[in-house]
């Protein structure tokens, strides 16, 4: 059987406006999200789809209308939540909706030292925001994907005026919602990541990767920023198509590189690995040894593609007592595997998901990810783990 995939080609960078105008388009649902006003009960809202041709491209680029003086300044979580539960979308679009505005109440909060639920917001609180965030989940739910993913996000620098004055970019918000993400220097001056966009990207993708999938596109959306950059196309575009059965077990060629050391301080070896691990490696691991006249000591090795073995090998020679290493090929049989997310009192956790084919064998929440959320709330890990793990849907076993 084939997925439904949505990749997300975030060329200028991405913000609310942007990904909803790709995803409208894609989904060809203009009609839908220009009903979303009266929904919310902004009868003073109007929406209007400019024709845009940023970089030469043909886009959809939308604008919000409204009086700032008919809507309150700041609104927190509970009150957004209000917001979109007045509107009576799906279910799955009503839960994504505010998994996002939690997702930005957590990085704002991350930034300026408070809980979720004591966050104001300012400029993701206005209606143009709702607009952004709800739209793009109910165009979303339109297209009725399996997985989303996202390139790379090209990042400008600079500074940019916002609520709390003038603030460097990223934007803190924005650099609180960055862990795990690739990112990538764009070239030039500019906001070309904004809070709002990074909630939803960070949100909707179960990974990021630079090429796109293996699939047959079905529809293309092209969404376009209100700037303008020199030399940057400031649009994001949305590829929606099927990709191919995955075989259960897949193999690759990867090579081994280790190394034998028996005068090594023991402490510097959590540090190797990580090195290893930082050079590309992907795997690294310590097996002990006797070695010759008797004496302990430990073996280092590294599983690395073709590309990264001098990485590994220079980290070898760099870090550890050794003269030499050596290396040889070894053949990785791996099951397939997607990122997922849950849902926990905490923030999400990403969930590491192993397949046969479409049927899901196990999924494993992300320890790091259940560390961090435990010592950012200061409770025990287990009780994390825990509520990840109660959050899990039953794996398929038919």
């Amino acid at each position: 059987m084939s997925r439904r995939i949505l990749y997300l080609d975030c060329a200028g960078g991405v913000a609310g406006d942007m990904l909803l105008s790709a995803l409208t388009e894609a989904a060809k649902c203009e009609t839908l999200i220009n009903n979303l006003p009266d929904r919310l009960g902004f009868d003073d809202v109007r929406l209007e789809w400019p024709n845009e041709r940023p970089g030469g491209f043909a886009a959809r680029r939308l604008e919000v209308h409204f009086d700032p003086d008919r809507h309150p300044r700041h609104r927190n979580y509970a009150d957004v939540c209000s917001l979109i539960d007045r509107v009576g979308a799906s279910a799955d679009a009503t839960t994504l909706a505010k998994q996002v505005f939690r997702k930005l109440a957590e990085a704002e909060g991350a930034v300026h030292g408070r809980t979720p639920d004591q966050v104001h917001f300012h400029e993701v609180g206005a209606v143009d925001a709702v607009v952004d965030i709800l739209g793009a989940a109910m165009a979303l739910d339109q297209l009725q994907v399996d997985e989303v993913i996202c390139s790379p996000l090209p990042m400008g620098h600079g500074t940019v005026d916002c609520a709390h004055g003038t603030m460097p970019l990223p934007a803190p918000a924005v650099a609180a919602m960055l862990r795990g993400v690739p990112v990538r220097p764009a070239g030039i001056e500019g906001e070309t990541v904004t809070p709002t966009g990074a909630a939803l990207v960070t949100t909707l993708a179960a990974r990021f990767e630079e090429a796109m999938p293996t699939m047959t596109v079905e529809a293309v959306g092209v969404g376009a920023g209100s700037r303008s950059y020199p030399g940057l196309p400031n649009v994001v575009r949305a590829f929606v198509g099927r990709s191919r059965e995955t075989p259960a077990v897949a193999a690759s060629d990867h090579t081994i590189v280790e190394c034998n050391v028996d005068d090594l301080d023991p402490r510097v070896l959590p540090v190797i690995i990580d090195h290893l691990l930082e050079s590309g490696a992907l795997d690294a691991y310590i097996t002990p040894l006797v070695m010759k006249k008797g004496r302990p000591g430990h073996l280092i090795s590294a599983l690395t593609p073709a590309a990264k073995v001098n990485a590994a090998v220079d980290v070898l020679l760099r870090e550890t007592t050794s003269l030499g290493c050596r290396s040889y090929p070894v053949t990785k049989y791996h099951l397939s595997r997607r990122m997922e997310k849950v849902v926990t009192p905490w923030g999400e956790v990403a969930v590491k998901t192993a397949l046969d084919g479409e049927r899901v064998l196990r999924r494993v929440p992300e320890f790091e990810d259940c560390a961090e959320l435990a010592r950012r709330a200061g409770v025990p890990v287990r009780d994390v783990l825990a509520a990840a793990a109660a959050g899990l849907p039953e794996d398929d076993d038919e």
